[in-house]
């Protein structure tokens, strides 16, 4: 009953709030939605982005198309600024050699002395092979420019991956995953973030569970073995562009990662189960902040406070992120949902965390759509801890995991923990992991 409580109050609170607020939005940053096409065509790229001229500049493509020495024949799923495809080596039939091929449109591709995404795959690959989260990071093994009708169009040759944490998650129910599987998952997010900030210098701006995707089961051996049913016909459609032009579009077909046949909650067959951290299209160096294509960095529900009210991010941005995603995996909900207004982030971090440091509100920029002159937050509800529901799970960690939870969730950057501190809590300890079984659960 509290639970629901909880979430009317955070509803009555998000509309009355945006509607007070409507009037600032125009400072902040604006997001787009597919038009609600029917059938799956509504959720792929949109058709205007094909035409000549506009804002991204798909390149396009069908399946069986042949892209420097790649086939395509298997969409695995587009973005902002691509699509990602299956591909396999041309000349290697007998010993097939599959990657997974990211189409740039023709806009990211002309931005990338700004978006630098090539440049950082190459500071990942090169720059130390033998740290642990090297192996929790993708991994670029080719690239090379493919001639659309367009222009150029930057094409990037990865590893092949699975589905992601988000999609992998609604496989359970009610999304809730066994606590040793989440552990796991999370140390290994942990890693290939330290990797990142530590090695790389490098600052990811998007941690989420989206973007966090599952290695294949023994490698390209898998991939060889089910050759065949990876090559099934895709669903494809010819619609006509706003321009006229006719756009085969490709359903996006990912690949589900093979459950265990028994789902045991403590079977060890999850210790097995690997990720990666992918998509670095929208990363920063950290010595380069000022130089980053936006401010506003972050999926909105998952924005640090010093991202919402525009006072300046580093790494500690992406620790916080953090702490919102391995939340999401350990309670099959998103902390904060997902289609928060991005006005209420902060205000809502004052229900779940308490107020804002009096110097972290000072450098604001945007400080003065959220707070008083005192420094106290405009809009208010009533204080419920973000920790209360994770009690409410009634799992043998909790106390750990909350503990945990809150060295990521230290409202103020400079004293929020750097990865190499995560990695030292009890929580993430597989020496612990054990002992986290076989404790009696709390009443």
């Amino acid at each position: 009953m509290h639970a629901v409580k909880r979430l009317c109050l955070l509803r009555r609170f998000s509309t009355a709030a945006s509607a007070r607020l409507q009037s600032t939005k125009n400072t902040m940053s604006q997001s787009s939605t597919q038009p609600a096409n029917a059938g799956w065509e509504g959720h792929e790229e949109k058709l205007e982005d094909y035409d000549p001229g506009s804002i991204k500049g798909y390149c396009p493509v069908v399946p069986g198309d042949v892209l420097g020495s790649y086939r395509i024949f298997r969409k695995l799923g587009w973005g902002g600024y691509s699509t990602v495809w299956l591909a396999e080596s041309q000349g290697s039939l007998s010993n097939p050699d599959l990657s997974a091929l990211k189409l740039m449109t023709s806009v990211a591709t002309k931005e990338q002395e700004r978006l630098c995404e090539l440049e950082f795959l190459q500071r990942i690959r090169d720059q130390s092979s033998v740290h642990p989260g090297y192996a929790h990071v993708l991994q670029m093994k080719d690239n090379f420019y493919h001639q659309g009708p367009h222009g150029q169009h930057l094409c990037i040759v990865t590893e092949p991956l699975f589905h992601n944490m988000h999609r992998f998650s609604l496989r359970f129910p009610h999304r809730i995953m066994p606590l040793r599987l989440v552990r796991s998952i999370s140390r290994q997010i942990v890693l290939g973030l330290q990797y990142l900030h530590d090695e790389c210098n490098i600052i990811y701006t998007d941690i989420k569970p989206d973007n966090v995707l599952m290695i294949a089961p023994n490698g390209q051996n898998f991939f060889r073995d089910n050759y065949a049913e990876l090559h099934n016909p895709l669903e494809t459609s010819i619609v006509t562009s706003p321009t006229g032009a006719a756009i085969t579009l490709t359903c996006s077909d990912p690949i589900y990662y093979p459950l265990p046949t028994v789902l045991s909650t403590e079977d060890d067959i999850w210790l097995r189960l690997k990720v990666k951290i992918s998509d670095l299209g929208v990363a920063c160096w950290a010595d380069k902040v000022s130089q980053h294509h936006t401010e506003c960095i972050q999926s909105t529900a998952l924005r640090a406070p010093e991202v919402a009210i525009g006072a300046g991010w580093g790494k500690p941005a992406d620790i916080w992120s953090l702490g919102c995603t391995i939340y999401e995996l350990y309670m099959g909900r998103p902390l904060i949902p997902a289609d928060v207004d991005e006005l209420l982030v902060a205000p809502l971090h004052g229900i779940l965390f308490g107020q804002y440091p009096e110097a972290l509100v000072k450098r604001g920029k945007h400080s003065h759509f959220f707070f008083n002159p005192d420094g106290s937050f405009k809009e208010t509800g009533t204080w419920s801890p973000f920790d209360s529901e994770i009690r409410r799970r009634n799992a043998p960690d909790a106390e750990h995991f909350i503990d945990f939870l809150r060295l990521t969730f230290e409202l103020d950057p400079d004293r929020r923990a750097t990865c190499g501190d995560l990695l030292a809590h009890p929580w993430l300890d597989p020496e612990n992991w054990d002992t986290f079984r076989s404790r009696k659960t709390q009443g």
